[in-house]
């Protein structure tokens, strides 16, 4: 939450505030690859490897399908919306990775 609130500062700061928008574009659509991550991940651990394989790499393309369709749209209306969803998408998906390797520390120690 504190990201979106600073790169929507950021933005209105700039005076670019029809770009506030890609933040939570930016944000939705890390959430959803994150959450298709971590449900392949779960489906591939119950099963056997051949299977996982296969779950991992369908999951892989849909993911990045997914970013490529909502960046392609954003690239169409403009550059800036385009930069500032990839931006936005980078700094949450960074975010929930520094957050998942923190839980992760706390709990082995």
């Amino acid at each position: 939450m504190a990201v979106a609130a600073v790169l929507s500062l950021q933005l209105i700061s700039a005076g670019q505030l029809k770009l506030c928008g890609a933040v939570p574009t930016g944000a939705l659509l890390s959430f959803f690859y994150f959450l298709s991550t971590a449900a392949r991940l779960e489906a591939a651990a119950n099963s056997s490897a051949p299977q996982a394989k296969k779950i991992m790499l369908v999951g892989l393309i849909l993911r990045l399908g997914m970013v490529f369709a909502v960046l392609a749209v954003a690239v169409h209306i403009s550059t800036e919306l385009f930069l500032s969803t990839a931006f936005s998408f980078g700094a949450f998906y960074f975010t929930s990775l520094v957050v998942l390797a923190r839980s992760e520390i706390k709990r082995k120690f």
